[in-house]
């Protein structure tokens, strides 16, 4: 969630919730740099589009497209314990399998008893709207959240 919430720049619960396993996923792509061609990982959020409608009260497939924001976390090899491609790779591992291809959830409650050995760690039962602002109340209180990010820069840092 903290993540979502400073890369993404989620800020409320109802943001929040519209994530899902099929419109957040992970990407990898090659990318030219002056030191040459290297694979970038990264972690895309498919935003739902807003729907702005024209005179016949629907959008074109072009248009919808053209107004889908996609927001992009990057990968960070300077410090994998700092990485949300790595988190995110995580998360999903702890998750239900029977879940990782709904449109309709991301957040999963913990399951309540278990051990850092146990294969899930979450349930199959989605986060509450109130559990899910109790954490970002928290998270949008810390400092780091609002620092900026660079997004180009971070490439050529992670790079080495």
């Amino acid at each position: 969630m903290f993540f979502n919430t400073k890369f993404f720049g989620l800020q409320t619960a109802d943001e929040h919730m519209q994530l899902s396993f099929t419109n957040v996923v992970r990407q990898a792509r090659k990318c030219t740099t002056p030191r040459g061609t290297t694979k970038v990982v990264s972690i895309r959020y498919y935003a739902p589009a807003k729907q702005k409608k024209g005179r016949d009260g629907g959008l074109g497939k072009r248009k919808r497209e053209e107004e889908t924001p996609i927001l992009e976390q990057r990968e960070n090899r300077m410090n994998p314990l700092r990485c949300p491609v790595k988190f995110y790779e995580f998360y999903l591992s702890k998750c239900p399998e029977s879940l990782r291809n709904r449109s309709d959830v991301f957040y999963l409650q913990p399951e309540r008893s278990c051990i850092a050995e146990s294969p899930l760690w979450y349930s199959v039962i989605p986060m509450d709207r109130s559990m899910l602002e109790s954490m970002l109340n928290r998270l949008l209180a810390v400092r780091e959240i609002y620092e900026e990010h660079s997004r180009a820069g971070g490439l050529d840092d992670d790079m080495d």
